[in-house]
């Protein structure tokens, strides 16, 4: 018996193309295929697949699927079983792991499964999907995240997470302890308003931060000092009285949108802190203005007066009983000898604090200054705040003080905490800047137009200087501070200038200027020798800066010189340019944010240098007219 398909020889051909039509996309599947049936036989599988597994297709249809390309613990070890759960137009979906036959390397795979029909008979249709790189991914993301819960956690101050859908993802352990709600309660879900105001649920200041919904804040918030914050883009803060764990607190909060690189807003992040104390000292503070003569006892701290007659006159005629916490004292031997409280400081801290008292004079201005000793756990230093009234009695002449000592240990520690904070921001935006500045130097070997050539230029030179200040911004400070620690060692100056010299080339060739390099009347090599001591970071910034200013002030087709000549006990580095510093700039010329018509310019430059070159033990002068142009003389020491 014949059809009519059989009588016809073109639908034959229609069928056998439309067939091969199929497996050509079967193949150029980009995800390994595999036919088989319930019991592991392999029908057909795609090219991807062969990749994937290292096999041949005459290798694969002899192997069995289950058993032959997965790992022995694998659910897919029992096939038959899994095929048996594939409802008709249905299909499953897993994870699991896969292996090399015959090698026995195993990898992450996402399998799909599907029954259908293949060639007459019913079969399965399994994709893998190489999942290796993901789980990894999720690996690390699961790392970082807890890294990121240890972090949050050794911060004192209550602070939790939201994802996107407003649920919390992190509680740490300070807001476990402040709100007493273990973070078990709260993770997953969205943040309960009634642990912090009675009634129905609302929502908190992260909620809102997230929404954007600046309306809905000024609803909920509006009486509560709502304010966007100054330091944090699109953060908000505010203050409340809240009744917590039955205890009536002053609460400051502050919530903040996070992103990711791309910008995309990923959750927001609330920080709650107990701030009744703060209240409570700010208001005694403004009525002590009114009445700072009067020993109070509710001021936390060591509230005192001391006595100041001439050099051999002098005693603590009040001291309270913050002695005895503070320094474990007790007060009433503290009035019979004040030496009990002088000698548990460090000597040069006494005799700062010992030179204040004795050298006041009538004053409205209330005096402050803050040292630190040890006295904490683990010898761990304490931070007191002194802050004091002078007055000069009229019948004796004698010179009393009203004070009261606080501990701002906690406030030194939050400065650190914000210090590493900003070094960690300051790493992760290191790694672009490299790249900025490192195409920049690509794109002017190029051939470019001169305007093309200048944004560039510009472009190379704002990275490299933005490096420069990320680099240093935290030890400038501490030297401005007068609390950095030189971390000294021998520094060859003639690498120092090589290496410059190749960072300002570009910028020195696009100007038309050159640059120049002398050791004792003849040029310098990098091979020559001309050590000082201190830190070459610093060292290089200071020079880097004082040669940046230097190509910018010179005039086109001149040259900026850098002359070194050594002495017997110091180096001195003459920086020589044709430009003329502006006279209404002269007087102020190491002042800070001192410039002059530089679009960019951030008057950093020079005051930054002479704050290091004091740093080591050196100097910097100038002199500039007109006629001469600029010389920068740099004194550094050289070791022994």
């Amino acid at each position: 018996m014949t059809t009519k398909d059989d009588n016809n020889p073109s639908g034959h051909d229609a069928g056998r193309a439309g067939l091969q039509d199929l497996l050509q996309v079967f193949h150029g599947v980009n995800e390994a295929l595999f036919v088989h049936d319930s019991k592991g036989g392999i029908l057909e599988l795609n090219e991807r697949a062969m990749r994937m597994f290292g096999v041949d297709r005459n290798r694969a249809l002899d192997l069995d699927f289950g058993r032959d390309f997965f790992a022995p613990h694998a659910p897919m070890r029992k096939l038959s079983r899994l095929c048996s759960r594939i409802d008709a137009g249905g299909n499953l979906l897993f994870s699991s792991t896969a292996r090399i036959p015959g090698e026995g390397r195993q990898f992450s795979v996402e399998v799909y499964m599907k029954k259908i029909a293949w060639r007459g008979r019913e079969a399965v249709l399994t994709t893998l999907r190489d999942i290796t790189r993901h789980k990894e991914y999720e690996s690390r993301l699961r790392i970082r995240r807890k890294q990121l819960e240890a972090i949050l956690d050794a911060v004192p101050i209550a602070t939790f997470v939201i994802d996107h859908e407003h649920k919390v993802v992190i509680w740490n352990k300070a807001c476990e302890a402040f709100t007493g709600v273990l973070r078990d309660k709260t993770l997953g879900r969205a943040v309960d308003s009634r642990i912090f105001y009675p009634g129905p649920g609302r929502q908190v200041l992260a909620d809102l931060v997230l929404e954007g919904n600046v309306e809905k804040m000024c609803t909920l918030y509006g009486d509560k000092n709502l304010a966007s914050c100054l330091y944090i883009p699109d953060a908000y803060e505010a203050r409340d009285t809240l009744n917590i764990q039955g205890e009536a607190r002053d609460i400051y909060f502050l919530a903040a949108p996070y992103q990711d690189v791309q910008g995309r807003v990923l959750g927001a992040i609330e920080t709650i802190q107990d701030v009744s104390d703060r209240t409570r000292v700010e208001r005694a503070l403004k009525s002590s203005e009114r009445r700072l003569r009067e020993i109070t006892s509710n001021i936390p701290g060591v509230v005192y007066q001391y006595y100041v007659q001439d050099r051999d006159t002098k005693m603590f005629t009040f001291i309270s009983d913050g002695v005895r916490w503070m320094f474990g004292l007790d007060p009433y031997k503290v009035l019979e000898d004040q030496e009990l409280f002088f000698q548990s400081m460090d000597e040069d801290i006494r005799a700062t604090f010992l030179q204040a008292l004795e050298s006041g004079g009538e004053s409205d201005e209330l005096q402050e200054f803050i040292f630190s000793m040890p006295g904490g756990p683990d010898g761990e230093k304490v931070w007191i705040k002194n802050r004091a009234l002078c007055r000069v009695r009229e019948e004796d002449g004698a010179v009393v003080w009203n004070g009261v000592l606080t501990d701002i240990t906690q406030e030194k520690r939050l400065e650190i905490m914000r210090s590493e904070v900003e070094r960690i921001v300051r790493h992760d935006m290191k790694s672009p800047l490299i790249g900025i500045a490192g195409l920049g130097r690509h794109l002017l070997k190029e051939d470019l137009s001169e305007k093309q050539r200048n944004f560039v230029v510009t472009i190379y030179q704002s990275g490299i200087k933005l490096l420069r200040m990320l680099n240093n911004t935290m030890s400038l400070l501490r030297i401005e501070q007068g609390t950095y620690t030189l971390k000294e060692e021998r520094v060859n100056l003639a690498e120092v200038f090589c290496s410059l010299h190749e960072e300002l080339l570009p910028s020195a060739e696009n100007k038309g200027v050159k640059l120049e390099y002398y050791l004792n009347g003849a040029a310098m090599t990098r091979s020559d020798s001309v050590e000082t001591k201190g830190e070459r970071i610093l060292l290089e910034s200071l020079f880097a800066n004082l040669l940046h200013n230097a190509l910018e002030a010179s005039p086109t087709g001149e040259s900026v010189q850098v002359v070194i000549k050594r002495s017997k006990d110091s180096c001195l580095v003459d920086i020589h340019n044709q430009g003329a510093v502006p006279a209404n700039i002269r007087d102020r010329f190491f002042d800070r944010y001192v410039t002059h018509g530089k679009q960019y310019g951030t008057g950093l430059g020079t005051y930054s240098a002479l704050l290091i070159a004091r740093a080591h033990g050196g100097d910097i002068t100038f002199t500039t007219s007109e006629e001469e142009g600029t010389h920068l003389f740099v004194t550094l020491p050289i070791p022994y």
